[in-house]
């Protein structure tokens, strides 16, 4: 395994400098992009997958100095199911994380895009797995379209099969968002749940903290 003899730092330096999407002639993707997370995981229980970094700005989730509107959500979602964050450290000392699926952003007409299929695909298997991999986390959260067609590829690689009679196949997150899946993680079991993008605009924004709930109790959190 490629990322088994790096560290989280020399892994994160690695993406941060990764050119590979403009090298497949995936011009939409702005790369590389220097948007890492600020802190190493450590004892992670629950880690979050999200979409990508967005366009036009230098801080994301992990930044602080910013009134990143990501963690706005994921802070109020977590706070209605108990936990007060007022931090990233906060954060991850509660046992959580937080990952994009795609760690660059992307553009169409230059406005913020979502990653399209081959990027996603790419950065999943290049850069999210071996991540995954080095984290080891009990239960994930998949936030979203790109985090579960990520997912999709990750279970390829890893030559996984869900243990459920949902199909994935079509990457349709409402079809099976809150549905508990058990995988196999290399030598981990590992408890996945499927869930919406977290804007206050979706019609069913009250349904993440519900699929937060299901997947806390299952890996006894």
């Amino acid at each position: 395994m490629l990322g088994s003899t790096m560290n989280w730092k020399e892994l994160q330096e690695e993406i941060k400098r990764c050119t590979k999407c403009r090298a497949e002639g995936l011009s939409v993707v702005r790369c590389p992009d220097a948007r890492a997370p600020t802190l190493e995981p450590k004892n992670v229980k629950l880690l979050f997958v999200s979409e990508a970094p967005p366009l036009n700005t230098h801080f994301y989730f992990y930044n602080e100095n910013s009134n990143d509107q990501l963690r706005n959500r994921v802070f109020g979602i977590l706070h209605d199911v108990g936990y007060e964050l007022n931090s990233i450290k906060d954060f991850n000392d509660a046992g959580f994380y937080l990952l994009p699926t795609a760690k660059c952003p992307s553009a169409r007409n230059g406005l913020n895009s979502a990653p399209g299929g081959r990027v996603i695909k790419l950065c999943a298997g290049l850069h999210l797995k071996r991540e995954i991999e080095y984290i080891k986390p009990d239960g994930i959260v998949l936030l979203g379209r790109t985090a579960l067609l990520g997912f999709l590829r990750l279970c390829n690689l890893w030559d996984v099969h869900v243990h459920d009679s949902v199909d994935l196949g079509r990457g349709t997150v409402s079809e099976v968002a809150g549905r508990v899946l058990k995988v196999k993680i290399l030598d981990k079991d590992v408890t996945v749940i499927p869930s919406y993008w977290p804007t206050r605009r979706h019609r069913k924004y009250h349904e993440i903290g519900e699929h937060i709930r299901l997947l806390m109790d299952e890996i006894h959190f």
